[in-house]
């Protein structure tokens, strides 16, 4: 009897520790891995580069300043965007139009005193063909016509003058633009010279690094670099770089072209740019890079379809594809749909057709 109740409790023993085991096992069946898109890593010619510091700049960041002097009625508010013409300050321009008013009355006096001596030339010379008048008067009728008529001139270049001075008490946009600053305020007495506004071109941007020397031989006008700003990694043109250095850094200025980007000006980024010749690298689709804060990694996939985290650097760019030194050989199955939703070790299921073929 003893014996046959030690041997249902061996079967139920057995069978206590049997079933979780099998209820795990039938879990990890009726959970299937979650559906990625994978793309295999390369082999391939790139520049190395290194990462330098940088900053977003307007190639047009101009403080707008009063050409004339008066009292300011209206300036733009700060913030507000602008385009090319439009009014940005008003002057007052009171004086400067009675000032006009003043000199076209000199003007209409000084054609009045030419039309006079006009027809006084034209009497006295009828005149002196006949001997009735002596000749120094004619000459002395002539000269005092010259002068009228070049007087006229330079009041007609005075009114000119004016309108123009009015035209620039009204202050328009040279660019299109953004406000940022205001220097003055409503009801100052300003002068020629004096800012009033600055006016940030926020369409054409600038990407600007200050490179090390060393690295100039490398750089080719319109060849694209990798900017990374916070979670993204974008491609950029070198627009130009300085042809001179600064003797104290041992570095020079290279701008990057980065028009219409949602960027700020004075935000900071990062950039590859290239330091030697080429070499031979891993290429790895530039959709397979998880960028964090701290961390950029790729996700692989292993013999046991499970992810696995690989941190890499981020070197030079080829078209969808970008160099990465790490833990990455070529050959290595890297996820490039569906990694940002991923946990190292997660189980993954393959489906190619989510993925384009890049090479």
């Amino acid at each position: 009897m003893n014996k046959l109740i030690k041997a249902a409790i061996v079967v139920i023993a057995s069978s206590s520790i049997y079933q979780p085991a099998l209820a795990a096992e039938q879990s990890d069946k009726a959970t299937p891995g979650q559906l990625v898109g994978v793309e295999t890593a390369k082999q391939q010619e790139v520049s190395p580069s290194i990462w330098l510091p940088g900053n977003v700049v307007s190639r047009a960041n101009t403080p707008i300043s009063a050409e004339q002097t008066g009292q300011l009625l209206w300036l733009e508010e700060i913030g507000s965007q602008v385009e090319q013409g439009q009014v940005i300050a008003k002057i007052d321009n009171r004086s400067l139009k009675l000032q006009l008013n003043r000199q076209r009355a000199q003007v209409k006096q000084q054609q009045a005193e030419v039309a006079y001596l006009t027809k006084q030339k034209k009497r006295m010379s009828a005149l002196n063909q006949t001997n009735n008048t002596a000749l120094s008067e004619l000459e002395r009728i002539e000269k005092d016509l010259a002068v009228a008529q070049n007087e006229v001139t330079a009041l007609t270049m005075l009114v000119e003058q004016t309108k123009l001075d009015i035209e620039k008490s009204t202050i328009k946009a040279p660019f299109a633009g953004n406000i940022s600053q205001r220097f003055a305020n409503l009801g100052e007495l300003v002068s020629p010279g004096r800012p009033l506004l600055q006016l940030v071109d926020t369409k054409h941007l600038d990407i600007r690094i200050a490179a090390p020397l060393s690295i100039a031989p490398y750089l080719k006008s319109a060849n694209k670099v990798l900017m990374k700003s916070e979670d993204r990694l974008i491609e950029l043109p070198i627009r130009t770089w300085s042809q001179a250095g600064e003797q104290n850094s041992r570095t020079f200025d290279v701008r990057l072209a980065a028009d219409n980007l949602p960027l700020l000006t004075g935000s900071a980024v990062t950039v590859a740019l290239p330091k030697q010749r080429p070499t031979q690298a891993t290429l790895v689709p530039r959709d397979a890079l998880v960028l964090r804060e701290q961390d950029i990694y790729v996700l692989t996939v292993d013999q046991q379809e499970q992810a696995q985290k690989v941190s890499v650097l981020v070197g030079q760019g080829v078209g969808d594809w970008v160099a990465v030194s790490g833990n990455v050989n070529p050959g290595d199955t890297v996820i490039v749909r569906g990694a940002e939703r991923l946990q190292a070790g997660q189980k993954v299921r393959i489906d190619k057709t989510l993925v384009a073929k890049l090479n």
